[in-house]
């Protein structure tokens, strides 16, 4: 611990939070103070007056006269580090972030140790880089493959034109037998010579690290450069300790090396050299968070690590085969919804006596609204729009056309866009470590183009433009009411338990229990039809949104106006009820039909978070708790969707591994199958024609008994069944 004081130099902003930095300080003598910062001279004048050592500080001021650079970002510069004339200055986040973020104090007492507890912090390797030459290339490979280098971290740098790669980055971390040392070295990639070294440090043995490594491996790939051994990613490792946290590199730096500061706007120089050196420093922090990690992480972010990473490669695989784009019937999509647009829009125009009304305007649905009486309505999102369009059926008319428009227009530039294909093909990125609960993300794909995957919206409009490969018909296989049947054994509800694993239609049995109607009334068992589809689809809302907590208020914006009051009229409902009223009815109904779910499953999870700071499925993964459920409703409502969310994200992660290994890389099947996307809760894939078999080999693998503690103390075992969609789909639409 520090034997000298400390100062907090912050602004009048942070004067309400100062009883929050106190217990932060660990008893140490610490000055405060608030006033405009005018000159580093006069803060190091006042810190020798005080022997004050360090200074923990949130002035922007400050931070633009020690970085020399105008308006440098706070955020940015969050954990940073500098010192200057004897004097250590770490910066922090406004001191409100103790309160406006659930994070907020742990990451202030986190750099607040910087200063409080200096030898707490791992000691970082001395960053020395070089750029390669044929003078040096030798020797610097030499040392690379020696047995003591244990680890190689990778960074590629990237031209957003021709998808080039500008250099290659590395840190070798050597084992000195009592620490470690790294030597750090940039290939540029200019020239034959350049692309065969980057090909042979790929090629080294040792283990590789990078941060989001998809990416780099992407590229790599096209240079027929792809990394040997690569086994790290620090984005992976951050994810598996702190899912709730921040994954970017410069955060990943100040959470682990004390002495390091923000350095990412390095890349914004024209200097060659200067880019190189950030490039450089990348892959020194990528190695040293690794370091850090290994050194500081528990046995439970270990065992998720060992979850997670795996899925990298599938990953990789799917988001480097894509989709075939069909950009005949996508250009016949474009310009049906492009004339339905103006159809829609020529008609609003005439009821509103208008020419040219936008319905991506903010202010003109604003003065609309104020026009139909509804001035008291701020928002113009759908949900707004909804609720001022069940005012009226003028309203309506004029509304209901206004979403429709919204999202016809939406379709169009979003999804219906030319342009988004490379060489035909829509790509995509599925990410690992992009959910707190496990499940895969998905954003556009790493060479700057293609589609979310994982947001195309149901129905032909998109899917219809998304074609086979030839000889190749779509399959899709998707888990049923996963989330439902992982809540039920969760909670140890038998009542859920019985619905759910029952043979009737569940959605069905809860619209018989919830609005007192006979379930053969609502569908029929004998034809696997719904004869009741309103009152199914009403019962869906409402599980719902019991399922994930939400209050009376929350679940009249979710299920909407128009859907509340037609649960009142079927349920009789006095006519003066409001629609909160009428939506506590509800959630009642669903109690009284499951009792535990809202009662003793949400107090054991309340109970699993304050003990433990933890919650952990009956997979292992573990997510670590920064918020309060018993205090805070918004967090209890994300544990609660956590726990269900989570088991189904880690059965179907299993599932895609599954998949991936004994089918799409098997010698005996690879030619015949594509492993497409993981999708929610299904896997998309192509078969070759006359290997339907093959679908039924993702079903047989989607299909993972689990064993698991429910919060009533008893132990069950469950497996949620998967639904094979196939039938000669040449497009993906023919699956649904």
């Amino acid at each position: 611990m520090s034997s000298q004081n400390l100062l907090f130099l912050g602004t009048q902003q942070d004067k309400p939070f100062l009883p929050r930095l106190k217990p932060v300080m660990k008893g140490i003598t610490t000055f405060v103070k608030l006033d405009a910062v005018s000159t580093i001279t006069e803060v190091e004048l006042y810190c020798r007056a005080k022997s004050v050592s360090g200074v923990l500080t949130t002035s922007i001021p400050l931070l633009s006269r020690l970085t020399d650079k105008p308006n440098p970002s706070l955020d940015a510069y969050s954990g940073s580090y500098f010192q200057r004339n004897g004097i250590e200055y770490v910066f922090v986040n406004p001191l409100d972030h103790t309160v406006s973020v659930p994070y907020g104090t742990f990451l202030l007492e986190r750099y607040a140790s910087k200063l409080v507890s200096p030898k707490s912090w791992r000691t970082p390797s001395k960053f020395n880089w070089s750029v390669i030459s044929p003078r040096t290339a030798d020797s610097i490979y030499a040392a690379f493959a020696s047995p003591n280098c244990i680890a190689i971290a990778i960074d590629i740098e990237t031209y957003r034109e021709n998808l080039a790669i500008r250099c290659v980055g590395y840190t070798a971390i050597f084992d000195t037998g009592s620490d470690f040392e790294t030597t750090s070295v940039v290939i540029p990639m200019d020239s034959d010579w350049t692309l065969h070294q980057v090909r042979k440090f790929n090629a080294l043995p040792a283990a590789k690290i990078f941060q989001n490594g998809k990416y780099d491996c992407a590229y790599l790939s096209r240079y027929n450069a792809a990394p040997f051994n690569y086994l790290w990613d620090t984005a992976n490792l951050f994810h598996s300790y702190y899912s709730e946290l921040p994954k970017d590199l410069a955060f990943l730096q100040s959470f682990f090396v004390r002495n390091a500061a923000y350095w990412k706007d390095l890349a914004e120089s024209s200097d060659l050299e200067t880019y190189y050196l950030y490039n450089a420093k990348d892959t020194w922090a990528t190695a040293e968070v690794f370091l850090a990690w290994m050194h500081e992480a528990p046995a439970w972010a270990k065992k998720n690590y060992t979850l997670e990473f795996p899925l990298t490669f599938p990953a990789h695989l799917s988001e480097m085969t894509g989709v075939k784009r069909d950009l005949q019937a996508l250009k016949a999509a474009k310009l049906s919804y492009e004339t339905e647009v103006d159809t829609k829009s020529a008609s609003l125009d005439r009821m509103l006596g208008v020419k040219g009304f936008n319905t991506n305007s903010y202010k003109q649905k604003q003065v609309l609204l104020r026009l139909l009486g509804c001035g008291d309505i701020e928002g113009t999102d759908e949900k707004s729009l909804s609720k001022a369009a069940f005012r009226h059926p003028l309203n309506a008319r004029i509304l209901e056309l206004v979403t429709e428009i919204q999202k016809d227009r939406k379709l169009l530039s979003t999804y219906l866009v030319e342009g988004k294909e490379l060489n035909e093909r829509i790509l995509y990125a599925l990410n690992p470590h992009g959910t707190d609960t496990g499940r895969l993300a998905s954003k556009e794909h790493h060479f700057w183009c293609g589609l979310q995957i994982q947001n195309i919206p149901r129905g032909d409009a998109v899917k219809s433009t998304i074609v086979a490969d030839e000889g190749f018909f779509f399959g899709e296989c998707d888990l049923e009411q996963a989330e439902a049947r992982d809540t039920a054994f969760a909670a140890g509800d038998e009542s859920l338990i019985t619905a759910v694993t029952g043979t009737r239609d569940f959605h069905s049995v809860n619209a018989s229990a919830f609005f007192g109607r006979a379930y053969d009334a609502i569908y029929d068992d004998g034809k696997k039809k719904t004869k009741d589809k309103p009152l199914r689809d009403l019962a869906k809302r409402v599980n719902h949104g019991a399922n994930y907590n939400m209050g009376a208020g929350v679940l009249v914006e979710t299920m909407g106006l128009k859907n509340i009051y037609a649960a009142a009229k079927f349920l009789s409902l006095p006519k003066s009820w409001t629609p909160k009223e009428i939506a506590q009815y509800l959630l009642d109904q669903f109690d009284k039909t499951y009792p535990r779910i809202r009662g003793e499953y949400q107090t054991w999870i309340i109970s699993q978070v304050l003990t433990h700071k933890r919650l952990t499925g009956a997979t292992g993964w573990t997510r670590y708790c920064f918020d309060n459920p018993k205090t805070n409703k918004r967090a209890l409502n994300a544990y609660v969707a956590h726990v269900a969310q989570s088991l189904n994200a880690m059965v179907l992660n299993q599932a895609y591994l599954k998949v991936f290994y004994d089918i799409a890389l098997h010698p005996d099947h690879r030619n015949n199958f594509k492993l497409c996307a993981q999708i929610h809760d299904s896997i998309l894939f192509q078969y070759r024609i006359g290997h339907e078999y093959l679908a039924e080999m993702v079903k047989d693998r989607m299909e993972i008994p689990v064993t698991i503690l429910g919060a009533d103390g008893k132990i069950r075992t469950f497996t949620v069944p998967a639904a094979i969609k196939i039938g000669n789909a040449k497009y993906w639409s023919q699956t649904e």
